[in-house]
């Protein structure tokens, strides 16, 4: 799902909630909801970081073995003279 509409759905999922509780204390509601987004916004944060780290390793991982791959080559070059 991509941000947006993770956002979106956040946003109907809190109107529900909104239209859901219309008896209560109305202060009560708004501490809810807005821990509700705070803990979306720290999951999102959260898996952007992971996303960040998989992607910084694959393309490390992929260097490494493109660098062995040519000193691998290298070394057969050389010792064919």
């Amino acid at each position: 799902m991509t941000p947006l509409l993770r956002t979106g759905a956040a946003g109907l999922a809190t109107l529900g909630l909104l239209l859901d509780e219309e008896s209560g204390d109305a202060e009560e509601q708004r501490r809810r909801i807005e821990a509700r987004i705070a803990a979306e916004n720290f999951g999102a944060v959260v898996g952007l970081a992971a996303g960040a780290v998989i992607v910084a390793k694959e393309k490390h991982d992929e260097h490494a073995a493109q660098k062995e791959q040519e000193e691998q080559s290298h070394g057969q070059t050389m010792g064919g003279i």
